[in-house]
């Protein structure tokens, strides 16, 4: 059950969870003395502000604050303004939501303050017959939300860099857990296949998460546009430049596992381990350094006296050995004044311009979304019960931009509002006393925002009990509201299932061909990167070379989460499905030797073999430029993908003899290259595409 899945307790916000709950304590507190109503209404102002909150906001603080406090009374006063008029008010709920659900194009905080804005009218519609004078709510509401603006805006200016340590201590983790994985491909009998496809997804989360650290990057910079580098960008560079590293060393394992001795296994094992732990630990031990070296050369002695072992384990214990170095000792990139770019997002000229644009995703969301709460506004109104208006908010809150992230909020929203409602009713049974249960409220609070993005059905569940403390206290019968809840919730349901399958869906099969062909443009421009600074005989971290990186890696990371959202559909929608799962294991097998091919690019000495190289990499990036346009273009208009394996083959050959010693490495690596290719357009042939 959705409640019950592990949860990982650095994930927890606690940045958040304490501002919100901190502010609730001392609204609620003040409630008891003067007005309790007045102190739960801006308590409901809080907790959308903190809904709100991303690292976004921090960039243009006054413009962002400013920005919240009009959204969030627009929202509020339309809905007291035009509550006794349905028409008017069916009217201009569909325009404000097709208008809010659209404002993500022009940037995260936009996205995020539009949403909660909706959720504050919602509120308002919940909290209308609350007051005698209605129009003392939408004052309350966004009182409420400016504290918590201000409350954030202070504790941000005093620890401007926190949310971004956080994060970064976050990646470290992940590419500790990505090594950990790793180890289990030198147990004999371990399911090679099971792994490799663990360690695919883990790949992509650990590249989303860059993303993620790499935009908040730029928030920074923007706001410190004097200050040249910092700690942060370094240890983001070190997770990028440690993350090529381990992806690089892809092995035959299961040829490993048959000629390597146990012992030597365990022993590899037991090394890799200890890494992992290094690259997860927030203080490291010098002394371990050495011991971890001393290991490896065992390790690699044991190997030179063995036969059949694959050139590439031995690669893979000098990888280590840098893996190691980059562990212990800090890092120094160049070009440290880098400007990251921001996400893509348009003028509010285009966002106007491109209003009635319905072959865009995002307004057909948008329209999807605006039909769901008109459809939803109309069912209460014939039922005409106030508490009815939670199907609203479930509608809200559930319906996601793609079939897999709806049915996944629609699971925890159902699993989350039922033990929810039976938790809220064995604390009514017990009739504790308004103080005491005043008092319970900031705790929920607290472990609402601590959970709302790590597990949605323990968010659900607690804001479930506070909505039924908060009705107990006000002395309108929670159990009522309760079972209404419950049956809105499950319509709310069904509604966005519904919605999502026959309202303007948009089918992963239908975007296939696109993220594929871009995943095979930024795979070219990594190659080329490459292949560039072999031919130039350097090795330097550039930014052409770090960006080219990145966008690969992105967008690898892209065609995983493709897959993974087309399983959730119905099956009629899975065609392509069997031919994206090897997709997906031939681009990271791709891309992790290209990976290995860039972790050698110090190795090459000949500059006539440089020169041959260079030739070659044009007739990678050939292939792949022909894969892409195989894929955009339509049937008549397609190139052949019969390019010469074999032409491909003799040209690395060719090179051959021109690479000795350690150099070999780069002609294995190439032939994998080759070979990985050669799979890719057999696939792309023999595909539903």
């Amino acid at each position: 059950m959705a409640l019950t899945l592990p949860i990982d307790a650095s994930k927890l916000n606690w940045t958040i969870a304490l501002k919100a709950a901190g502010l609730a304590t001392l609204i609620l507190s003040l409630g008891l003395v003067f007005n309790l109503d007045i102190a739960l209404t801006a308590t409901l102002g809080v907790v959308a502000a903190g809904l709100s909150d991303s690292p976004d906001f921090y960039q243009h603080r006054r413009q962002s604050t400013l920005l919240m406090a009009f959204s969030f009374t627009l929202a509020s006063v339309s809905v007291t303004l035009l509550f006794p008029w349905p028409w008017l008010f069916a009217l201009g709920l569909f325009s404000s939501t097709y208008l809010f659900m659209r404002m993500p194009v022009l940037g995260q905080k936009y996205g995020a303050i539009s949403l909660c804005s909706l959720i504050i009218a919602i509120y308002t519609m919940l909290g209308y017959s609350t007051y005698a004078n209605p129009w003392q709510q939408p004052l309350w509401l966004v009182i409420g939300a400016l504290s918590y603006a201000l409350l954030s805006l202070l504790i941000n200016a005093l620890y401007p860099t926190r949310w971004l340590d956080k994060q970064l201590d976050q990646i470290f983790r992940q590419i500790s857990l990505y090594q950990l994985t790793k180890t289990r491909l030198f147990q004999r009998e371990s399911n090679i296949n099971d792994i490799q496809v663990k360690l695919t997804a883990q790949s992509a989360d650990i590249a989303e998460q860059l993303g993620v650290i790499r935009h908040g990057l730029y928030v920074y910079q923007q706001r410190n546009k004097q200050q040249v580098g910092s700690s942060q960008m370094d240890r983001f560079f070190k997770a990028q430049l440690l993350h090529e590293r381990l992806s690089s060393s892809h092995l035959d394992y299961q040829r490993l596992q048959k000629v390597l001795p146990r012992t030597l296994l365990a022993e590899t094992r037991t090394v890799l381990v200890k890494i992992a732990r290094v690259i997860g630990a927030n203080k490291v031990n010098s002394e371990v350094e050495e011991e971890l070296n001393l290991a490896i050369d065992d390790i690699e002695r044991s190997r030179a006296n063995l036969k059949d072992v694959p050139p590439r384990f031995a690669y893979m214990l000098k990888n280590l050995k840098k893996v190691t170095a980059l562990c212990f000792h800090e890092q120094h990139f160049p070009e440290p004044e880098q400007k990251f770019s921001p996400f893509r997002a348009i003028s509010l000229k285009q966002y106007f311009q491109q209003l009635f644009d319905f072959s865009l995703s995002v307004n057909r969301h948008a329209l999807r979304m605006a039909t769901i709460m008109l459809v939803a506004y109309g069912m209460i109104q014939g039922v005409g019960d106030e508490h009815a208006y939670w199907l609203m908010l479930s509608c809200l809150l559930v319906v996601k931009p793609n079939y897999h992230d709806t049915k996944k909020r629609v699971d925890k929203r159902v699993y989350g509002t039922i033990i929810g409602v039976i938790l809220a009713a064995g604390l009514s049974f017990l009739a504790l006393p308004d103080l005491v249960t005043t008092a319970l409220l900031p705790g929920l609070v607290l472990l609402f925002f601590l959970f709302f993005h790590v597990n949605y059905a323990i968010s659900v569940a607690v804001i479930t009990i506070f909505v039924a403390m908060s009705l107990d206290i006000q002395g309108y019968p929670a159990n009522e509201a309760l079972a209404v809840r419950t049956i809105v919730t499950i319509i709310g349901a069904l509604m966005a299932l519904t919605a999502m399958r026959y309202l303007w869906p948009d089918w992963q099969h239908k975007q296939s061909r696109k993220i594929i062909s871009q995943l095979f443009t930024n795979i070219a421009a990594y190659q080329r990167a490459i292949f560039e600074q072999y031919f130039n005989q350097s090795a330097e971290e550039s930014t052409e070379f770090r960006l080219s990186r990145y966008h690969a890696y992105q967008s690898e990371a892209e065609l995983v989460r493709h897959w993974q959202h087309m399983l959730a559909e119905p099956s009629a929608k899975q065609r392509l499905s069997p031919e994206l799962y090897q997709l997906v294991g031939l681009s990271h097998h791709l891309l992790s030797h290209l990976s290995a091919l860039s972790t050698h690019r110090s190795q090459l000495q000949s500059s006539q073999a440089a020169q041959s190289l260079a030739a070659l990499g044009e007739r990678f990036q050939d292939e792949l430029i022909v894969m892409h346009d195989y894929l955009l273009l339509k049937s008549a208009q397609r190139p052949s993908l019969s390019l010469q394996h074999d032409t491909l083959m003799r040209s690395i050959n060719q090179l051959l003899p021109q690479l000795v010693g350690n150099e070999l490495l780069i002609a294995y690596q190439l032939q994998l290259i080759g070979k990985d290719l050669k799979e890719i357009r057999q696939l792309l042939l023999n595909g539903k595409w």
